[in-house]
C-alpha cells in the first residue's frame, strides 16, 4: 500500500514557511508547507498516526516485505534527500533520520532489511516483522547535500525530533545520522515530565528529614564494600583516548554521526570498538568501506 501527500508539521521556523523548488530527472517539484494533514491512501493505523501528530507525509510506503515495494522505494527516492520516519504499525512506536542525496534507500534497506542500523528497530523489526513497518517520507530537501548546506538538513532534523521524541531514537544513545546526540531528547522529555511543580512539592516533602542511624550504616557499609577499581597509567589513557568524541563521514564529505565516544559509535553502528579504533589508526580513516572516522 503505497500513497503521497504533501508536507508539512505544525509550529514549524520560518523556514519552513518557505516554498522550494526541486528538480528530479528534469521535472519540477514544489514544496508546501502546510498544517493541514493530507492522509492519501493509507492504511488505518498510518492514517491516525499522521493525523494524531498532524503530519503531511511526501509518501508513505507499506507491504515492506514486497519486492515490488522496496523497487519503488529505491526508484523513488532517487536523486532525493530529506527526512523519513520508520513507523511500527502494531506498538506505534517510530524511528526519525535523515537522509542525503541518494541515501534515503540505504537508509530503508540498512534499518529493516540488513538490520545493521538501530539496535532497537532491528530487534523491533524480528519481533514483529517487517510486514508491520512503514517507511514514511516526511520531507524532502530542496538541494543537493554537500558540506556547505549540511548545516541545514542537520537543522530540520532536529526539528522533528525535537517535536516529535520519537521513542525509538530516545532508547539508543547514539546520535543521529548527522550528528544529533539523542541524550538531549532525553532531557527535553524529563524536563516536560518533570516540572518545576513536581521537584518544588517533592523538596516540600523532603526538607527536614533526617535519615534513620540504620539506613546511614547501611549506606556506610555498602560504600565500604563497594570495589575499588586502580588503573595504569596506561589504561587511564586509554580509557581517556576512548572518550574522545569522534565524527564519520560519508565519502561525498557530509557528516554521517558524531558520537561522545568509540563505544557509544560501536553500539550504534552494530560495529566492533576494534574495528573503529583500528580505522582511527590507520592512514586511510576508512570504516566498513563505507565512512571515513576522524576524532572531532
Amino acid at each position: 500500500m503505497m500513497a503521497t501527500a504533501f508536507l508539512g508539521l505544525s509550529n514549524s521556523p520560518k523556514w519552513h514557511k518557505q516554498n522550494y523548488s526541486y528538480k528530479n530527472n528534469n521535472n519540477l517539484h514544489k514544496k508546501y508547507y502546510s498544517t493541514d494533514t493530507n492522509l492519501g491512501n493509507y492504511s488505518k493505523v498510518v492514517t491516525d498516526f499522521l493525523s494524531d501528530k498532524n503530519l503531511n507525509a511526501v509518501i508513505c510506503f507499506e507491504d515492506l516485505q514486497l519486492r515490488e515495494t522496496k523497487d519503488k522505494i529505491n526508484e523513488y527516492s532517487k536523486n532525493k534527500a530529506g527526512i523519513y520516519l520508520i513507523f511500527n504499525k502494531v506498538t506505534l512506536d517510530y524511528y526519525i533520520g535523515s537522509a542525503s542525496t541518494n541515501r534515503f534507500y540505504s537508509r530503508f534497506y540498512k534499518h529493516l532489511i540488513s538490520l545493521i542500523g538501530s539496535k532497537i528497530v532491528k530487534n523491533a523489526v524480528r519481533k514483529y516483522g517487517i510486514n508491520n513497518f512503514a517507511f514514511i517520507i516526511l520531507e524532502l530537501f530542496p538541494e543537493e547535500v554537500n558540506k556547505e548546506n549540511n548545516k541545514k538538513l542537520l537543522n530540520i532534523e532536529d526539528f522533528y525530533l525535537k517535536s516529535l521524541l520519537p521513542n525509538y531514537n530516545i532508547l539508543t544513545e547514539a546520535g543521529n545520522s548527522f550528528g544529533y546526540k539523542h541524550t538531549e531528547i532525553n532531557r527535553i522529555k524529563m524536563k516536560a515530565n518533570y516540572s518545576e511543580e513536581c521537584r518544588n512539592r517533592i523538596g516540600l516533602l523532603n526538607r527536614g528529614k533526617k535519615l534513620s542511624e540504620i539506613i546511614v550504616e547501611r549506606i556506610k557499609e555498602k560504600a565500604f564494600l563497594r570495589p575499588s577499581y586502580n588503573y595504569s597509567e596506561q589504561g587511564l589513557a586509554n580509557l581517556k583516548n576512548k572518550s574522545k568524541p569522534i565524527i564519520l563521514y560519508n565519502k561525498d564529505g557530509t557528516v554521517y554521526g558524531e558520537y561522545s565516544s568509540i563505544v557509544e559509535a560501536s553500539n550504534s553502528l552494530n560495529c566492533s570498538i576494534k574495528s573503529i579504533s583500528r580505522a582511527l589508526k590507520s592512514n586511510s580513516k576508512i570504516l566498513k568501506r563505507t565512512w571515513y572516522v576522524k576524532y572531532k
